[in-house]
């Protein structure tokens, strides 16, 4: 007979790993879509004061879903992204604390201002430059001005990150590119209306497939529509704006 008291109940916890893209250098002169990653600095210990992915412990009555959203809002004040479940991270010394099993989600979201509430276990939050270079044997992410994580086989040799983000950070890029390659989800980091160059750009930096204007514009038409807008940061030459087509349409 099965019987709870007979197994090990270690603690559940989700991890988030938001990527966004900033326009805030976006103007008539320059637009320098950068890619970015959400992450907060822990305000209590282990790792006090070390860099980590938005989350948290699992609460009673919470689906894993729900603890991602909560954690995201209480750290970052990101609100309602589209999450999608990639990883389970249970490596038995993945935290100092004790067995803690981590369910790991991708987000995007555009770089809304964050916010961190008083009672939550981040001391703040920060998007911070992303890239990536290499491949599955050498790799290499650079993470703001002053964090790069080199990685062989798919593992981090070193990181400077708290628990075992690097390697949660690692694999959710690598399902981001998949995801941009076969599927529509580089259009979760666009606004509504958008320049197929500000579209072509993320695509680019995310999957590293370089191809001309034309080319790229030929590849997407048959999931966008055109516009009757501008784009009127543009000055001399405005770009058609377009918007994601209607999957029902």
């Amino acid at each position: 007979m099965y019987s709870i008291d007979d197994y090990e109940r270690p603690s559940v916890a989700a991890d988030t790993v938001v990527f966004g893209i900033d326009r805030s250098g976006s103007d008539s002169k320059s637009k320098n879509l950068e890619l970015k990653i959400l992450l907060i600095r822990r305000g209590e210990d282990p790792f006090l004061g070390r860099l980590s992915l938005p989350g948290g412990f699992l609460r009673k009555g919470e689906t894993i879903e729900q603890t991602a959203m909560r954690e995201l809002s209480e750290e970052a004040g990101v609100s309602d992204p589209k999450l999608i479940q990639f990883g389970v991270y249970s490596q038995t010394d993945r935290d100092p604390r004790g067995c803690i099993i981590s369910c790991a989600f991708l987000a995007l979201t555009d770089t809304v201002t964050l916010s961190t509430a008083e009672d939550s276990d981040a001391a703040d939050a920060q998007w911070l430059s992303f890239s990536f270079s290499g491949d599955h044997r050498e790799a290499s992410i650079t993470i703001g001005h002053d964090i790069t994580i080199n990685y062989r086989n798919g593992t981090p040799l070193e990181s400077p990150l708290a628990f075992d983000h690097a390697q949660i950070i690692f694999d959710a890029f690598l399902r981001l590119r998949d995801e941009a390659v076969y599927h529509d989800i580089i259009f979760d980091l666009m606004p509504p209306l958008f320049a197929i160059s500000d579209l072509q750009k993320p695509f680019e930096a995310i999957t590293g497939i370089h191809t001309t204007p034309q080319n790229f514009r030929k590849k997407i038409s048959p999931k966008i529509e055109e516009t009757d807008q501008f784009d009127q940061r543009m000055a001399h030459r405005p770009s058609k704006l377009y918007r994601r087509k209607d999957n029902e349409s």
